[in-house]
């Protein structure tokens, strides 16, 4: 067994977290092994369908697409740009792109999610499927996005690599994960307060999906595929409490000190720590004509 991030072969069973999971003790990525594609992604696309509240969750995300597109609007020019999000969902961020003038493309797994987003951005440039089932042709985008979805893909490496193929020489690519050093914390923090809780209707909000990335871990899978300039930062916090963890406003509250503290800490540490919820990762494909 070798870490798909940095092909080390020094893996062990995690004991911080739920059971079946694995953690590279090079990099930190942490993974579930032997699981059924199939299955998994049918628990995934029912989960989307039926139990998760999409609609107030890209209301959270709103202050977060806005500023990822502040970004991306500031590194090209605004004739012809052309964005791809994978995992577009219903829509939402391609929905704020092309209201900046953005030509948009989306790929989505789900057919009703697909449907919803080809009537809200009255385009047939939504792909009903897997990136790789897409085919592309090779330097489509300028800007390619994967907001939480890079953990449930079945062979990350595989789906990375395909994105650089499809962007142009200099294009960007943006990703939005899990970290894996905060989900550890928060879920052993959980535990050993499991009684009081209990008591105040907190549900555990740490989450292990395929792959849970730590910040050397997504940095190296990016740079063996050959993307450079690689940035790493804590990801700003979605507004809310769409998924019903806690009290919202206890929720706001933690939510400030989590990305307050991690900020900090960020600072101190010359940008070495990044120990927030999420990790939001940019990197270049090079403007020469180097392959991974």
């Amino acid at each position: 067994m070798k870490c798909i991030c940095c092909l080390s072969n020094k893996i062990i069973l995690l004991h911080s977290g739920p059971a079946g999971c694995y953690s590279c003790e090079r990099c930190g990525l942490i993974f579930r092994e032997n699981i059924e594609e199939d299955d998994y992604f049918g628990r995934v696309k029912h989960h989307y369908q039926k139990t998760d509240p999409h609609e107030q969750v890209a209301e959270s995300k709103l202050k977060f697409f806005r500023s990822a597109l502040d970004y991306l609007s500031s590194q090209f020019e605004k004739e012809c740009r052309r964005i791809l999000d994978v995992g577009c969902g219903y829509g939402y961020f391609l929905e704020l792109a092309q209201k900046r003038g953005w030509q948009v493309w989306g790929i989505e797994i789900m057919s009703g999610g697909a449907r919803v987003a080809k009537k809200k951005l009255g385009t047939n440039s939504i792909f009903n499927g897997r990136l790789t089932e897409a085919c592309y042709p090779r330097s489509s985008f300028d800007a390619i996005t994967l907001w939480d979805v890079l953990f449930v893909v079945d062979d990350p490496f595989k789906e990375l690599k395909e994105c650089y193929r499809i962007l142009k020489n200099g294009g960007a690519i943006g990703i939005r994960v899990r970290n894996a050093f905060f989900q550890k914390i928060i879920y052993r923090a959980h535990l050993h307060s499991h009684k009081i809780a209990s008591r105040l209707s907190i549900k555990n909000p740490a989450v292990f999906h395929r792959y849970c990335y730590s910040s050397q871990s997504i940095y190296n899978l990016l740079q063996r595929i050959g993307f450079r300039h690689i940035k790493i930062i804590n990801s700003p916090l979605t507004a809310g409490d769409p998924y019903g963890h806690a009290s919202s406003r206890l929720t706001q509250a933690a939510k400030r000190m989590i990305y307050l503290t991690s900020r900090l800490i960020f600072g101190m540490s010359d940008g070495r720590w990044v120990v927030g919820p999420s990790l939001l990762i940019w990197a270049e494909k090079p403007t020469s004509n180097i392959k991974p």
